[in-house]
């Protein structure tokens, strides 16, 4: 799991471990430490040691390095940076983006051999940026502002960024320079992972080298998609006693999470699921969901669907159980549609039949009665992407469109978490899963492929056997259940299958691709 942190947290956890260092081993020992790690990875990544970032191969000697340096410790960073990469071999050109930068660190770039061009100027920029394109750079850090710096960037550092942006992506894939963001990419909003303005104002990066720990807005909605291949340079916070904002799921995590089934284990004790999913209009559902959870390892599975399905769901899955009994969890929803009266009776009833701690999953049809018919709670988990996020906050009394709950998931899935009492996992490239009050978690694992009729029906299969074979679990054992470190868990497996299915899977594809999901782990 990586942690991100609010960046007022880590700027007071990092004070105290500054002045520290510097009276142990002299002025600027931590940033000396960080432009090193830069440095270092900007190395690695141009000499193609790192398989998820792409570098243009060329001599050392002639891989041209531009630096973009901004005031304060950021851009101290960014010209020791310089120094160590001059050091190496590597053409350095600093671009100063302030009148104020680092004199240390540019009195350092500058003993290494690092070139200074002038300060970029308002009345400057579109000259500066001839001058970058005919210099053409493989790789250009930016070193703009720091975590104290509040976006969005001021002129003239915003023309730049943007003009180095549009002309990066006139270029062929790869053709381009790399972009390494120090600490976290300029301009982005390290608190919610939004980038402020109607338009683009950071350079998106392909690689980030953070310091410390990672912040909460690289982690989450469309800041996660602009740091590219995240680094995490320590330099000693006391993480342990820091509070997270949010966690990044990764594979490890899946692995060390996911129920799989105890020697011992019998049908029952594997936890058992109930299935509202499927009707007349949308049959398909109902096998989607039934298909992904024994998939996914569920040992008893009871499809409380309309007759009309039943016959559908059995020839496609023998294995299911017709009719209620008790259940550790169930689903509801898929394939349903909430004006329809039959379908709401439906929804209702299965609602009703729950049994004190069991786990609902709410989707589709069922997240169109929550707040009127249906009242969630702790135990109650909701799975609507963004149109429906949209439609579950207007029938809460907050207005609000689709493209802004796409624009900031972090915060839009903690207001629905809090005004529902109930775990949100919000659907989009960036999963977002809020508990009520408590930690949220993100995951970045999603592919495009994921994007396809019946792809949701899917992941509620699964998230129906991870819940019910984890609350079997817990109940066995006392235990008390994450319901959203458990969500991220399935939808994190959801995406591993998407991507083993690739390219452009029909949902059935997705199903297939389970059981090679989890024998990868």
């Amino acid at each position: 799991m990586i942690w991100g942190y609010a960046p007022d947290l880590i700027a007071q956890m990092e004070k105290p471990l500054v002045a520290q260092a510097d009276r142990e081993q002299g002025a600027d020992a931590l940033m000396r430490r960080a432009a090193y790690a830069l440095a270092h990875h900007t190395h690695r990544t141009l000499s193609g040691d790192y398989a998820d970032v792409t570098a243009t191969p060329a001599p050392r000697g002639r891989r041209r390095v531009l630096v973009l340096a901004g005031a304060g410790n950021n851009g101290g960073d960014g010209l020791y940076g310089a120094a160590y990469l001059r050091r190496r071999g590597y053409p350095v050109v600093v671009l100063p983006t302030s009148n104020h930068i680092h004199e240390r660190g540019a009195a350092a770039a500058r003993q290494a051999g690092v070139e200074f061009w002038p300060r970029v100027l308002p009345e400057t920029v579109a000259a500066t940026l001839d001058l970058v394109q005919a210099w053409k750079p493989v790789a250009i850090i930016d070193a703009i502002i720091g975590i104290g710096a509040l976006p969005p960037l001021r002129e003239p550092a915003l023309s730049l960024v943007r003009g180095i942006r549009e002309w990066r992506s006139r270029l062929p894939d790869g053709a381009g320079p790399l972009v390494v963001a120090c600490d976290h990419p300029s301009g982005l909003d390290l608190y919610q992972g939004t980038e402020p303005g109607a338009e683009p104002g950071l350079l998106p990066a392909d690689l980030t080298v953070t310091m410390g720990a990672a912040k909460t807005g690289m982690l989450v909605g469309p800041g996660a998609l602009t740091v590219g291949s995240l680094q995490i340079q320590g330099i000693g916070l006391p993480e342990p006693a820091m509070q997270p904002s949010v966690g990044l799921v990764e594979r490890a995590d899946v692995r060390d999470l996911w129920p799989w089934p105890d020697f011992a284990d019998h049908k029952y004790s594997r936890g058992v699921l109930g299935v509202m999913a499927g009707s007349s209009r949308y049959p398909g559902a109902g096998v989607l969901v039934t298909s992904a959870a024994l998939n996914a390892g569920e040992s008893f599975l009871r499809y409380l669907g309309e007759p009309a399905v039943q016959p559908v769901v059995l020839q496609a899955c023998p294995e299911v159980v017709l009719g209620e009994g008790r259940c550790q969890a169930r689903i509801i929803g898929p394939g349903l549609v909430a004006g329809s009266p039959q379908h709401r009776e439906q929804m209702l009833d299965a609602w009703r039949r729950r049994n004190p701690g069991e786990l609902v999953i709410l989707d589709a049809g069922a997240l169109g009665l929550i707040g009127t018919e249906i009242q969630p709670d702790a135990n109650c988990l909701l799975t609507p992407h963004a149109g429906e996020a949209a439609a579950l906050a207007a029938q809460l009394g907050r207005e609000t469109t689709r493209e802004a709950i796409e624009s900031n998931p972090y915060a839009w899935a903690s207001h629905l978490a809090a005004d529902t009492h109930a775990t949100v996992l919000l659907k989009g490239p960036n999963t977002t899963i809020a508990n009520p009050g408590g930690t949220v978690y993100s995951l970045t694992h999603g592919t495009r492929d994921l994007a396809t009729a019946g792809s949701g029906d899917v992941l509620a299969g699964i998230l129906g056997y991870v819940f019910a074979a984890a609350t079997a679990r817990a109940e066995a054992r006392g235990e008390s259940l994450d319901v959203g470190k458990m969500a991220a868990v399935g939808a994190w497996l959801h995406a591993e299958a998407g991507r083993l299915a690739a390219p452009t899977p029909r949902a059935t594809a997705i199903v297939k691709a389970i059981p090679q999901a989890l024998a990868g782990l």
